[in-house]
């Protein structure tokens, strides 16, 4: 039983809007995942991101459609159980605990890594010990928030991703004052081509995945009717962001006579070429504190997940469980903290390099992104079209526009089949859904009164 509820409904809008756009982690496009869009997206990388974001704002407004008339702390599991069928929501359900989990799992592994390599360029450190440290540290820390309320740890993840795209943008402001801000060569319609710049949209949408995240905070929100808004708000603001950052940095490395597409960690490389080693080492922090506000808001979405999966009887009952006096999904939070303890520790005893943990754990996170945003445009679709909504075409063609977008990206994904983790994790994935969609339909035919249970709105 709850005994105190201060923290019930005490987490303002900015503070949701800091946990979606945490969960976006808009930093690892700019100090990282730009550079493989690049690739295909040469002096249009920017385009791509563009394109990208304003498909991503009908999809954001979609799965604002299903926040508004389902609410609930495990989002789509009760939005596509609502919209389209018990069973999409157990799919979704299950998706999502794997998708964020690669997140989860990821991000304190990330953090320990670039505060590694910023601690490199200060003094010499026993690079893979203190990666470990920092990452046990960063997830105990993460969880301990997590676990004393939403409010408290939203707005700790507030700041830390604002200090993060600080840091971020103040390498590219100097790049701005150093260069200029003409580039001709991006604005250069003659050489566009558009198979590579397909792909280059088809990697750049990854990027934006996790704005839906707003939703799991609806139990916490001062303001749960504003949480569609916030999803839209984070895409937009978001994608600016992003066509900024890949502007500035594709004209910093033309300036420098490079090739963005060929670097592993573009802000680093800019500020070392530029002779700025200290802005090298802020590019660095600001990717750990990028991973730590990522740990932060991952622990707050999964651990609402579980619970309200658990109230359903979908997850066992005692994951719904909260603390007596933070009102918190307490033993979900001890659970991942369990399962991010156990990654930490066999990542320190096998020696796994962490970049390739990071490309399994993004496939999961990836597929499920492609699946639930699917899924999510026909659940908003067909809600409308049922109520005799106005606005029921206009959804069916963003639906018509965005699905096979998404499509286009499992493509993508499995097609040259990729080996070693990366294929297993397509398999892992698939065997996860192939395993919520039989459970699903079992429960139909022989106990339908669990699904009936899966329709249970959100306790108030």
């Amino acid at each position: 039983m709850v005994t105190q509820q201060h923290n019930i409904h005490a987490v303002s809008s900015r503070e949701v809007w800091g946990h979606a756009v945490a969960n976006i982690t808009p930093s690892a496009m700019a100090a990282v995942t730009v550079a493989l869009v690049a690739i295909h997206g040469g002096a249009f990388t920017w385009l791509a991101y563009l394109v990208t974001g304003l498909l991503m704002l009908g999809v954001a407004w979609q799965m604002g459609i299903l926040a508004r008339h389902f609410p609930s702390g495990a989002s789509l599991f009760s939005y596509l159980a609502h919209g389209l069928h018990p069973v999409a929501g157990l799919v979704a359900g299950f998706s999502m605990i794997l998708g964020y989990g690669g997140a989860l799992l990821a991000a304190p592994l990330l953090g320990g890594l670039f505060f590694a390599e910023a601690l490199r360029l200060v003094i010499p450190a026993p690079l893979f010990a203190t990666e470990i440290l920092v990452a046990l540290a960063l997830a105990g820390i993460s969880w301990h928030l997590a676990r004393r309320g939403a409010e408290l740890s939203t707005r700790w993840g507030l700041w830390i991703e604002l200090f993060s795209l600080a840091c971020i943008l103040l390498l590219a402001f100097w790049v701005l004052w150093r260069f200029g801000l003409r580039d001709p060569a991006q604005t250069d319609w003659g050489q566009w081509q558009m198979k590579p710049f397909l792909q280059a949209l088809v990697l750049s949408l990854l990027a934006y995945g996790g704005f839906e995240t707003a939703g799991n905070l609806v139990g916490d929100a001062r303001r749960p009717q504003s949480i569609p808004r916030i999803m839209l708000s984070s895409v937009f603001l978001v994608g600016g962001f992003f066509v900024f950052m890949a502007y500035v940095e594709t004209l910093a490395f033309a300036h420098l006579g490079q090739t963005l597409a060929y670097s592993n960690a573009p802000l680093s490389h800019i500020a070392r070429d530029l002779g700025l080693p200290e802005l090298a080492i802020a590019s660095d922090l600001a990717m750990f504190a990028a991973a730590f506000s990522a740990s932060i808001a991952t622990f707050n979405s999964i651990s609402r997940i579980f619970a309200g999966m658990a109230e359903r009887g979908v997850l066992p009952r005692p994951l719904a469980r909260r603390h007596p006096r933070h009102a918190t999904p307490s033993v979900a939070l001890a659970f991942l903290a369990a399962i991010v303890l156990a990654g930490i520790t066999t990542v320190a005893l096998t020696h796994i390099r962490v970049l390739s943990l990071v490309d399994v754990f993004g496939t999961f996170t990836g597929l499920s992104f492609v699946l639930l945003y699917s899924l999510a445009n026909l659940a908003a679709t067909r809600y409308l079209f049922r109520s005799g909504n106005p606005w029921s075409w206009l959804s069916l063609g963003l639906a018509l526009i965005t699905i096979p977008f998404l499509l286009a990206v499992l493509w993508g994904t499995v097609s040259p089949w990729p080996g070693g983790g990366v294929g297993l994790a397509v398999l892992a994935f698939a065997a996860t859904v192939a395993g919520s969609l039989t459970v699903g339909i079992v429960w139909a035919r022989k106990a339908p009164q669990r699904l009936r249970r899966v329709l249970a709105m959100e306790p108030s």
